[in-house]
């Protein structure tokens, strides 16, 4: 679901109109064999805690039918806007919609409108937006979108250790310089000192619509169910998508950040060796021993 279809949907439902959903039936076409080119679609339920749908899906078609391809889809809005799949629903209380990402990028147009490619993850979250309605980027599809990168352009890649060598051993292309995708792990002051994208947060992620960052001294993460991020006692680390513009194309910073450095690089080190913490979540907040804690919109990791 991107900006456009939420608002749409938000003034339509508090005008009281109703507009008529297309169901949209499952066909019988069968996800491309082992070993030949193919693209990753899931769904879940809040923030990623609940897995509804895990399917291989052949590239070459829009993220809607793909979807269509493998569940029924109650379509409205001209058939671009999810209104209800796998027994759930849009809902106006509580605010409840489907969102989806490719590749950690929130999708700048409608599923209708998205072509997957070889190697992409589209990922479905079925969750609450009363207070937060839109996430720009998520870690759930990480090693993405450092190997295949935005619109199927595999990007060049400027990482930090130990990230750096879990990116090549994932395929990502990492090279020196600078780069419009980068992986960068450090405290929040060296952080925004280095990398434009972690300064223009300004130490406020929810108002640049990120579900963590660092706030006042503070890892931050959207509490369970959502919402704008709140501070996670006991957390010393935090690891968080940043788009680097308005388009994924612009590029992406994938940052580690920490309240000093050891717990920062404990962190990055947990994520090199157990890059599965991160499958499915918005944000992760560590401790200073580099574990999990919690995960944005979760109550557990």
């Amino acid at each position: 679901m991107t900006r456009q279809w939420a608002v749409v949907a938000v003034v339509l439902v508090c005008a009281g109109a109703l507009l008529a959903a297309g169901c949209e039936r499952r066909s019988e076409a069968q996800g491309p064999p082992e070993g030949q080119p193919a693209a990753r679609l899931v769904a879940t339920a809040d923030h990623g805690a609940e897995v509804l749908l895990d399917e291989r899906v052949a590239p070459g078609q829009s993220v809607m039918d793909a979807l269509r391809g493998v569940t029924t889809v109650d379509t409205a809005y001209g058939g671009g806007f999810v209104n209800a799949m796998l027994g759930r629903g849009s809902s106006s209380s509580p605010p409840t919609d489907w969102f989806f990402y490719v590749n950690g990028f929130e999708s700048p147009v409608g599923a209708a409108a998205s072509d997957l490619r070889q190697g992409d993850i589209a990922w479905w979250d079925h969750r609450m937006w009363e207070g937060m309605w839109s996430v720009r980027t998520v870690v759930g599809a990480w090693p993405e979108p450092f190997v295949h990168g935005a619109g199927g352009q595999r990007p060049s890649v400027a990482a930090d250790a130990p990230l750096a060598g879990a990116l090549r051993t994932a395929g990502a292309r990492v090279v020196p310089g600078p780069q419009a995708f980068r992986a960068r792990v450090g405290t929040d002051a060296a952080l925004a000192a280095r990398d434009q994208a972690w300064r223009a947060i300004d130490g406020d992620p929810g108002a640049r619509r990120l579900p963590g960052g660092i706030r006042d001294g503070q890892v931050v993460l959207m509490p369970p169910g959502g919402g704008m991020p709140q501070p996670v006692p006991g957390a010393r680390a935090v690891a968080v998508l940043v788009p680097a513009g308005l388009r994924p194309s612009d590029g992406a910073l994938f940052a580690v950040a920490g309240l000093d450095g050891p717990a920062a690089r404990a962190a990055a080190a947990t994520i090199a060796k157990r890059p599965d913490v991160l499958w499915l979540r918005y944000a992760v907040a560590f401790d200073a021993a580099g574990e999990p804690m919690r995960a944005a919109g979760r109550s557990g990791a």
